[in-house]
């Protein structure tokens, strides 16, 4: 017997543990977690191997994110229960929370061991895309689809595609994320995905693309009633006359805002935007943290952390905080939040970085983009956003911290060119291999170097070398990189390429911007779209139009002819950082004004269009 303490008005009691853990559950049922957390620890005085009471216990301090106590309770609850698959899939949770994913991964395998359910081989096959392991995560992903009834499988096809799309199976990827998005048709995250992987295909239909997103904005924006509406209210309209000479609000929504490739491009803009005219916030939606998110943070005096919050309530924030210009740095890559935007929360919305295509959605106004990427009158049409083209480049790169030395070209010393790609495998197309492979044919002695985060799984470079070798590859003068942890290591692994090789038609950015800064020139093919166009934008902004290939045979003559002139491409290499450190690409002061121009701008005309 254990005495608990008066609660909700009754008397302490002497209770049996039994019925002390009923006590518990219904106090944690109702909302009262302090109160269930003192009986639990009660409980476990008396009897501290009591599985239930250590479970129960560390969820609690699990969810008041209290960490490292409930990793020791979770920890405590496996080692005294091992059989009980509950309990590792919670460890394997709080894993996942520290970035322990190996370690969550072994939770979730014994789990599937536990309790062999189709949400169980499901959940394993997410975490081993998560970490790379592409062809167990379809193994896993397909044994769920089999396990579950019809009404049960968007997420182990949206798994499936995620896997395959990741391994380069673009088509049969997309297919299966058509399936999932026919399962749960009110799911936004699905749907986006399934768009994003159709820009990894090879010379996509164009209009089919935006009328495939187009679809995306009818849907959902049917589901969601805005909450800002058009004509303002004479309120509104005064409220907003009299903040015309004042600070026009910009709120940045982002998932990314920590080192990933969209934290790199906002960092610079945050630091150099003039706060005297503009009142910056954030919006971050990704509990993830790390140096580049301390530093972002110094930058803005409103940050917002928004993760634990739902679309509406987001929204209603956005609101609360006035925001004049909402800009979405997500598209639909992962853990956007479109349906936010749908909701309509501020009086202009923009699209930027994230996403190298439309939205979809009519109720966001403008993207922001350059006449490189998208030239005047060739992808208008393929957008619901009025297109807002800055005057040079799109985006500007900041220099990575702790950037090591350009290393001498590596051709001289090891008597081979090494001609390589760092970009997400999905981006490497059969089509591209192909050419790729074509580029080594003319130049029998040279070497293909790739590297990108897949890589660390043995059989999945297997695999990948099966399919160059099915290309016509010779799979001996292939060299497939592990990624690499630290930035600096990552930066020193562009001195072993000689000259890198741009994906198409989904381009590099980030990539692309890494090797240049590296030294390394950059060979891109010019398409016809603003993802295809990317390299197109750099490039002329770098003033190295010659490196733009108008075709496939271009490309590979471009790439074989500054492989056969080795005083050009180590000339090249020397100047190239210098280069790009005095190119638009760099000028932060200048892009930033630009940027602060097209805000002023559209900010103006809105304002004349409700005096109207």
């Amino acid at each position: 017997m254990i005495t608990i303490p008066a609660l909700n008005n009754q008397p302490s009691q002497k209770v049996s543990i039994d019925q002390a853990m009923t006590v518990a559950q219904q106090l944690n049922t109702q909302g009262d977690s302090v109160g269930a957390e003192k009986i639990y620890k009660l409980i476990l005085e008396a009897e501290s191997k009591h599985g239930d009471a250590i479970f129960f216990l560390g969820m609690i301090l699990f969810k008041s994110k209290k960490f490292d106590e409930a990793f020791t309770l979770l920890k405590r609850a496996v080692q005294s229960h091992p059989n009980v698959f509950e309990f590792h899939y919670n460890l394997g949770l709080i894993y996942e929370s520290n970035n322990q994913f190996a370690q969550a991964l072994e939770c979730y395998r014994r789990v599937v061991e536990l309790e062999p359910s189709g949400n169980s081989h499901s959940n394993l096959s997410k975490n081993l895309t998560d970490s790379g392991q592409l062809n167990e995560a379809i193994e896993f992903a397909r044994e769920a689809v089999q396990r579950l009834p019809q009404n049960q499988r968007a997420i182990p096809y949206n798994n499936l595609a995620s896997a395959l799309t990741l391994r380069g199976e673009i088509e049969q990827g997309l297919e299966n994320y058509r399936l999932a998005v026919a399962a749960d048709i009110e799911n936004a995250s699905m749907h986006s995905n399934y768009l994003l992987a159709s820009l990894y295909l090879d010379n996509p239909d164009r209009g089919e693309l935006f009328q495939e997103h187009k679809k995306f904005g009818d849907k959902f924006e049917s589901f969601i009633p805005k909450m800002y509406e058009n004509p303002m209210s004479a309120q509104a309209k005064n409220t907003q006359r009299a903040r015309a000479d004042h600070k026009v609000r910009v709120g940045y929504v982002s998932p990314d805002f920590y080192g990933h490739a969209v934290g790199k491009f906002i960092e610079p803009i945050l630091q150099a935007h003039d706060k005297s005219k503009f009142e910056v916030f954030c919006y971050s939606d990704n509990p993830h943290t790390d140096n580049a998110t301390a530093r972002m943070k110094e930058l803005v005096s409103n940050w917002r952390q928004v993760n634990d919050l739902n679309d509406e309530d987001l929204a209603r924030m956005i609101q609360t905080d006035g925001i004049d210009i909402l800009v979405d740095l997500a598209g639909h890559t992962a853990l956007n939040r479109l349906c936010v935007f749908i909701r309509k929360p501020a009086p202009i919305q923009v699209t930027w970085i994230g996403y190298p295509n439309t939205t979809g959605l009519s109720r966001m106004d403008y993207r922001i983009t350059d006449s490189f990427a998208d030239p005047a009158g060739e992808t208008d049409q393929l957008h619901t956003e009025k297109l807002l083209r800055l005057p040079e480049c799109f985006s500007c790169f900041s220099a990575p911290l702790q950037s090591p030395e350009i290393g001498p070209l590596p051709a001289m010393h090891n008597g081979f060119i090494t001609i390589g790609s760092f970009n997400n495998f999905a981006k490497i197309t059969p089509q591209v291999m192909r050419v790729w492979i074509d580029i080594l044919n003319r130049l029998p002695r040279s070497r293909l170097l790739l590297k990108n985060r897949s890589l660390d799984n043995p059989r999945l470079k297997e695999f990948i070398l099966a399919q160059l070798s099915k290309h016509g590859a010779d799979v001996q003068r292939i060299d497939l990189r592990s990624p690499t942890i630290s930035v600096v290591d990552h930066l020193n692994s562009y001195n072993m390429l000689d000259i890198a090789l741009d994906s198409f038609p989904y381009n590099g950015t980030t990539t692309t911007c890494e090797a240049l800064w590296m030294g390394v020139p950059v060979i891109t093919l010019e398409g016809r779209s603003h993802v295809s166009r990317v390299g197109v934008s750099q490039m002329n902004n770098l003033g190295l139009p010659e490196l733009i290939a108008h075709n496939t045979e271009n490309y590979v003559d471009i790439t074989v002819a500054l492989a056969n002139d080795l005083p050009r491409l180590a000339a090249l290499r020397s100047g190239l950082r210098e280069r790009v450190r005095t190119s638009p690409l760099m000028n932060t002061s200048r892009f930033v004004k630009n940027l602060e121009d097209a805000y002023q701008t559209i900010w103006k005309k809105y304002l004349a269009e409700q005096r109207a």
